[in-house]
């Protein structure tokens, strides 16, 4: 017992790292594309980001059906809704105050 109690703590240290990361690229980059963007792209982003939940989704599901518990369903659901509403928002955003878009069309 006491040498797993390393090793738990050590991936406690690496998965809180990795949503830091994941947090601010996902937070940062995308939604602010999505808001600069919103007039040309709205219809497309909202269709992949759909898709992309619904992968996201399933993935949860399945390690909370292979892990039986329903901690995967806690965390994945609620990083679905904050992204789910964080691209609603920027798009609404995007599509009310527009902006200098990232693209040319």
């Amino acid at each position: 017992m006491a040498d797993s109690l390393p090793v738990a703590s050590a991936l406690k240290v690496a998965v809180a790292a990795e949503m830091v990361y994941q947090l601010v690229g996902s937070n940062m980059s995308s939604p602010q594309t999505a808001e600069l963007n919103a007039p040309a792209r709205a219809g497309t982003i909202n269709k992949w980001v759909t898709l992309t939940n619904f992968e996201a989704a399933a993935w949860i599901i399945g390690l909370a059906l292979l892990d039986r518990s329903w901690w995967w369903i806690v965390g994945g659901g609620l990083a679905l809704i904050g992204m789910y509403f964080k691209y609603k928002y920027a798009i609404s955003s995007g599509l009310k105050n527009g902006g200098q878009p990232t693209e040319s069309y």
